[in-house]
């Protein structure tokens, strides 16, 4: 693979091809579910942004107790597609 896209096999399902970030904490920590009921399992960090980049998210504990509440408390300022070209957390509104 090439240098600048990690390994899918060492990331969480919530984390996104084209993002280069690692996961933080175990691979299973919450479960991420879109507004039709698929579900990935997600590290804390890929969850936010995941959940943050989805329309009528739901977020479930996973392996990890208050990961669940992290996952949304980081989504709230975290941008859509975060790992596209967002530098700045999001503060709602046009941008």
């Amino acid at each position: 693979m090439p240098e600048n896209i990690p390994d899918p096999q060492q990331r969480c399902e919530a984390a996104h091809l084209g993002d280069a970030s690692p996961c933080e904490g175990p691979r299973d920590a919450v479960t991420i579910l879109d507004r039709h009921g698929d579900m990935a399992a997600a590290c804390v960090h890929h969850g936010a942004r995941l959940y943050a980049s989805l329309i009528g998210p739901r977020v479930h504990a996973g392996s990890v107790p208050g990961a669940a509440i992290e996952v949304y408390s980081r989504a709230q300022t975290t941008s859509p597609f975060a790992w596209l070209d967002h530098h700045e957390p999001w503060a709602g509104g046009d941008q």
